[in-house]
């Protein structure tokens, strides 16, 4: 892997982890299409730490009054009911996480099959932006309704499915307005990618290796990205607007589908 290789990918990281377009699934295309054919869990763990400080650094003031609840629930009442809220979300994901990952990486992660899962998650934005009218924030997420918004985060470990993308949906059928179903998305995100994170702890182990310098540098631009991406995609959904990355996946699952039909690489 090359320094312009680490950098388009911390890009595409970057920006398809928190937009409804699944960075899962644009990592395995763009792998494919760079010819990178081997595999490189822990170039991606490390794309998705970079994400993660993103979250941290965009949401600080959030987690540390949620940090402060656990130690004085009298002074944050609505945050410690948040936590319960974000640890009742992430069973269903770690349930599914910890069950299929490795029969659906194994059964299902091809460019191929990110193309067709595109398709679904396109179909899921189309749908919802039609009745785009919740209301209900953050304080009003019933125990119901953060289970199935995780339930629909566990789903995401399909290749081409949007975590972002799921969890939106799910929040804007239970109700949520946009905005605060993004809130309640990321803040989710923490401790499913800290369980990725810990899954992949022994790959890890060889990050300085022949790529070490491209993969800190894929990392860096990754959380540099995905900031940007979480600021654009709240000033997007405090508007509403979710149409257009519907749009977006039906182009990019024709492409993708086009370029394996032709074999074209990079």
């Amino acid at each position: 892997m090359t320094l312009p290789d680490a950098v388009l990918l911390g890009i595409i990281q970057g920006l398809t982890e928190f937009l409804p377009v699944s960075s899962s699934g644009h990592l395995a295309v763009f792998q494919y299409l760079l010819g990178l054919t081997q595999p490189m869990l822990t170039f991606d763990v490390l794309l998705h730490v970079g994400s993660l400080i993103a979250i941290l650094a965009f949401f600080r003031k959030q987690i540390i009054e949620l940090a402060i609840s656990v130690f004085a629930p009298s002074r944050e009442p609505g945050s410690r009911r948040l936590l319960g809220l974000i640890i009742v979300a992430s069973i269903p994901t770690a349930l599914i996480g910890l069950g299929y990952k490795d029969f659906v990486e194994t059964q299902f992660e091809s460019p191929a099959a990110v193309g067709m899962f595109w398709l679904l998650t396109a179909g899921l934005l189309f749908g919802v932006s039609k009745m785009m009218q919740g209301s209900k924030q953050l304080r009003d997420i019933t125990i119901p309704d953060a289970l199935l918004i995780g339930l629909f985060q566990g789903v995401a470990i399909l290749p081409g499915v949007s975590r972002s993308g799921a969890t939106l949906v799910m929040g804007m059928l239970c109700g949520l307005h946009p905005k605060a179903a993004a809130n309640f998305s990321f803040l989710i995100a923490i401790p499913a990618i800290l369980g990725a994170i810990f899954l992949q702890r022994h790959d890890l182990a060889g990050v300085m290796g022949p790529d070490g310098t491209a993969t800190i540098v894929g990392t860096v631009v990754s959380m540099i990205v995905s900031y940007l991406a979480i600021w654009i995609l709240m000033k997007l959904l405090q508007r509403r607007v979710i149409q257009p990355f519907a749009w977006y996946l039906l182009f990019a699952s024709a492409l993708v589908l086009f370029a394996l039909k032709t074999g074209f690489h990079i």
